[in-house]
């Protein structure tokens, strides 16, 4: 006899009655009913509300359609005759069916009209006569007047326009939050980026704790291809970073001990160890978050004027629905009085207008925040279309902000491979930004010589320059400012003492390398035009805009960069002279486009202020709009982005405005049953909320597409790297990368 071995006890979830066997780690339901109702009862913020209406509005479409079948059968009594002899029974089911009909009605009150009481009272609390207020007139005239009519065995009850009103009104309402949900679905993956344990590291011991559990000072370990869940300082280890889900640079960064990291952003292939300097409440990320959500709530200028028509409009219906049912009452009686100013009162419900340029907004806010650009609020985005003169900053504007070597003249041309190989070598144990720009032009590898020894004895010469001991017949070399070579004894050629001589009165930037007693090279910088600046700039040309350069450099060091765009110059301007140029230049609507930092008085002053790079920096206030990286592409992406969503409010205001008249007129001539006025309620919204989310469509710029694999990516500071390893011996490599030198 073979025995079996009874299967454990398995019980549902929700209502604990046995369900078949699962596996231990999922959720057990005996049927979509419990499944459904401990969703609803789990799901907390704007989707578990959405969950809770829809549940609401599923059992009251139940009961209101049981009333309507009532309602039809009501109808026939005015159609057909009744035969005498059935005219006691038939008159008897009648107000049965009546009956029946205001208790099915009830629990349409109490699901859908208790929410309608509530929001009315709040309202009234404060003086408003809003929208609330007027659907509950319309739905207490219809249920009062049935109570009436079947306690006085009255004609006609409308038990089934007060479910359906409030039906219809509830369906729009949920399809309105569905699109106000949609449209932040992208926001709400990126919180969803972060983990919600991490792994605290606590006398050298690896914890598993909450998320929100961190404090600053504590340390976790972040292990590859996982998020960064906290803003922090690396502490140990290095890795490759993609930050562009921050920043909006699609770069990978090269970071190691002591560098900055941003909740949200991704390593790639190094085990971290991170030293949270910030809660993760008011993280990068979340920060971001914040910002979008409280612009998408700032009321904007179309905004303000719909709420103002709103405000008048209110008062303006209630007294057209007393004056139709004075007239309809005085001409045709009772009945169709009320129908027509229940229609009234129905018809003109500005859902439409109130949604218009809310809706549209909050969805073009969350697709703009997907391509990288943040509006502070509608007023920017509606503002940003009507611009007509864009100013811009030039040094890490216009330009990347890191020069690149313009040209080098040499005291013996026929010396330049090895002056090249020198440069190269010495600059790539010195950090500051022209001996990065010489370190790229300089052949590959740094040190090609016969006699190819790694420099010792490197001294940084702070304002001045850098020396190092090549040994041999190289022997010192020193890479720095005209000054350092004169201090320092070095003799200046004849033939560079002419060039040296033009550059100081063009105040172009410049470094002397120097050998054996003797200048051999001058090294001539210039900035570097942005890849796209040209053809952004060009496209706002050909959209009829104005385009002006606003620079604290003299006038030679911003022509040579800019040299291949046709705008306005001016130059050797201090940040309050920009902010004074502003208003001189003119303009209907001005911009003002700058890094944020030297730019926030001309930022604070223009009509629209455009901040780049602001990822990891949203306390930019002086700027209406912020540039996740220093793509200006982006920009020309926001002003088609707005000039559309401009459009789109424009289109559903007239829909909005239209409907709400010609449906008064049509209402008030008893030409529109209340039922039907309800449905075309609900449909104008649809429309609008549709039309906003077609917002969501909008292509994405380039720029805002997924970075690059590690593959993809070149380390372009390897180079430092090794050379400061190999300088470690000395001890003065950690000096190099501190100070960097003091380059012309």
């Amino acid at each position: 006899m073979t025995s079996r071995t009874a299967a454990p006890a398995a019980y549902c979830d929700h209502c604990g009655l046995p369900v078949a066997a699962v596996a231990a780690n999922e959720p057990r339901y005996c049927c979509f009913g419990c499944r459904f109702a401990a969703a609803v009862a789990q799901e907390s913020g704007d989707t578990g509300q959405l969950r809770w209406t829809l549940t609401r509005l599923g059992l009251a479409i139940f009961f209101s359609m049981n009333v309507m079948v009532f309602t039809l059968v009501l109808w026939s009594y005015d159609v057909y005759e009744t035969p005498l002899e059935h005219g006691e029974a038939a008159f008897a089911l009648r107000d049965l069916l009546r009956s029946v009909c205001l208790l099915l009605t009830a629990p349409v009150l109490l699901l859908l009209g208790a929410p309608l009481v509530e929001n009315a009272w709040h309202d009234l609390r404060h003086g408003i006569f809003g929208v609330d207020f007027l659907m509950l007139l319309g739905v207490a005239a219809a249920f009062g007047y049935s109570i009436f009519s079947l306690v006085t065995n009255g004609p006609h009850v409308y038990f089934e326009v007060a479910c359906m009103v409030l039906v219809v009104l509830t369906l729009g309402r949920w399809l309105e939050a569905t699109g106000k949900l949609k449209t932040t679905e992208a926001l709400r993956a990126l919180e969803k980026l972060l983990p919600q344990s991490v792994r605290l590291i606590k006398n050298n011991v690896e914890h598993s704790v909450a998320l929100e559990s961190l404090q600053p000072g504590d340390e976790v370990l972040v292990l590859p291809g996982e998020r960064i869940p906290i803003d922090g300082l690396i502490t140990q280890n290095r890795a490759s970073i993609d930050e562009q889900i921050v920043t909006g640079e699609s770069m990978l960064c090269h970071k190691g001990p002591l560098d900055t990291v941003y909740a949200g952003s991704l390593n790639l292939d190094g085990a971290l160890t991170i030293q949270v300097t910030a809660p993760p409440s008011e993280s990068t990320l979340q920060r971001l978050l914040d910002a979008v959500v409280a612009s998408a709530h700032a009321p904007g200028r179309w905004q303000r004027a719909a709420d103002r028509w709103t405000r008048w409009f209110l008062p303006a219906v209630v007294s057209i629905a007393v004056l139709t049912v004075a007239v309809h009452g005085a001409t045709g009686g009772v009945q169709p009085a009320l129908l027509a100013g229940l229609s009234v009162l129905l018809i003109a419900c500005p859902c439409a207008l109130g949604l218009a340029t809310p809706m549209a907004v909050w969805a073009a806010l969350g697709r703009a925040a997907l391509a990288g650009v943040l509006f502070r609020d509608g007023d920017a985005l509606a503002r940003l279309a009507q611009v007509d003169l864009f100013c811009f900053d030039k040094t890490g504007t216009l330009t990347t902000g890191q020069p690149v070597v313009e040209n080098v003249v040499l005291a013996d041309p026929a010396q330049r491979c090895d002056v090249l190989n020198l440069a190269g070598a010495l600059a790539a144990v010195c950090s500051h930004r022209l001996t990065t720009a010489i370190k790229q032009f300089a052949p590959e590898p740094p040190l090609a010589m016969p006699s190819g020894p790694l420099p010792h004895d490197v001294t940084l010469h702070p304002g001045l320059g850098v020396s190092a001991d090549f040994g041999g017949v190289i022997g010192v070399v020193g890479l720095g400012s005209r000054r350092f070579m004169e201090e320092r004894g070095w003799s200046i050629p004849e033939s560079l003492r002419e060039v040296l001589h033009g550059a100081s009165a063009d105040e172009r930037s410049l470094a002397c390398l120097a050998h054996g007693g003797s200048v051999r090279a001058v090294f001539f910088f210039r900035e570097q035009l942005r890849p796209e600046a040209a053809g952004a700039i060009k496209q706002l040309q050909t959209d009829g805009a104005r385009v002006a350069v606003l620079s604290g450099d003299h006038t030679a060091a911003v022509l040579a960069p800019i040299a291949a765009v046709s705008v306005q110059v001016h130059t050797s301007l201090l940040p309050t002279d920009k902010q004074k140029m502003l208003s001189k230049l003119g303009g209907n609507v001005v911009a003002m486009v700058g890094d944020g930092v030297n730019d926030a008085p001309a930022l604070a002053a223009a009509d629209v202020g455009i901040a780049l790079g602001c990822g990891a920096d949203l306390s930019r206030d002086a700027a209406d709009i912020c540039l996740l990286g220093n793509d200006l592409d982006r920009l020309i992406w926001g002003i088609q982005f707005s000039r559309a969503t401009v459009q789109t409010i424009k289109w559903n205001l007239i829909w909005a405005f239209s409907y709400n008249t010609i449906g008064v007129l049509l209402a008030a001539a008893g030409w529109l049953h209340p039922v039907f006025a309800a449905l075309a309620m609900a449909a104008s919204s649809l429309m609008v909320v549709s039309n906003s989310l077609q917002l969501q469509n909008f292509p994405l710029p380039p720029s805002a597409a997924p970075a690059k694999g590690v593959d993809d990516t070149s380390d372009s500071h390897d180079g430092v790297n090794d050379a400061l390893s190999a300088l470690a011996g000395n001890g003065r490599a950690e000096e190099f990368a501190a100070a960097g030198g003091g380059l012309s």
